[in-house]
């Protein structure tokens, strides 16, 4: 199916991409809902406390049972590129993973009527796929990509490493397509060692 999903798709992003750029994989996503900061107990616990809470005018308990239920989501300073690249398929309702040889970009999927059809036809009759590009990340940014399934719901998951020491957990619609996108990106690689250089 991934292969099947990718080679679909193509036509569709296929005006996003530079003429020499290779397609690699394309992979649905689906928000991580793990915490994109830290929590902290003593806040929660305060929170929890308040008694306001119980006639809806104190602040909602935080983020203490989502992040031990499901996690980080981002790791990393805010503006970096675990942050941008969260943000981005965060903003979007239908968001797509196209890596390719030079880049990562996230993308939207819209439908759009064909234009000159008379209203039968735009009622009952074919649509055309668009992509709107949404983020690009150039593959010098990314270290790699590790699988990092996490339950039954989020089997595709995997986080994507930055090399501003950043990381995004993203998650592929289906899990196969979540797996192919992460083998696209490739394993995060040690840094290389110059010839007569010390490791500490």
């Amino acid at each position: 199916m991934a292969k099947d999903y990718t080679i679909h798709i193509e036509p569709v992003v296929r005006p996003l991409l530079d003429p020499t750029e290779r397609l690699l994989a394309v992979s649905p996503l689906i928000k991580d809902p793990g915490t994109t900061e830290d929590t902290s107990l003593s806040d929660e616990l305060k929170n929890l406390l308040d008694p306001t809470i119980l006639i809806g005018l104190g602040s909602h308990p935080g983020q203490l049972l989502q992040r031990a239920t499901f996690g980080r989501a981002v790791v990393g300073a805010e503006g970096s590129g675990g942050h941008q690249l969260f943000e981005a398929v965060d903003r979007v309702l239908a968001p797509n993973l196209v890596v390719t040889d030079a880049r990562l970009l996230v993308v939207e999927l819209e439908t759009v009527e064909r234009p000159g059809r008379s209203f039968t036809e735009r009622w009952f009759g074919p649509v055309e796929q668009v992509a709107r590009l949404v983020h690009p990340v150039s593959r010098d940014a990314v270290v790699g990509a590790v699988p990092a399934p996490a339950g039954v719901l989020r089997r595709g998951r995997f986080l994507v490493v930055f090399t501003d020491s950043s990381a995004c957990a993203l998650v592929g619609g289906p899990p196969e397509l979540g797996r192919k996108a992460a083998a696209a990106i490739g394993m995060p690689q040690p840094p290389a060692v110059a010839p007569g250089e010390e490791q500490a």
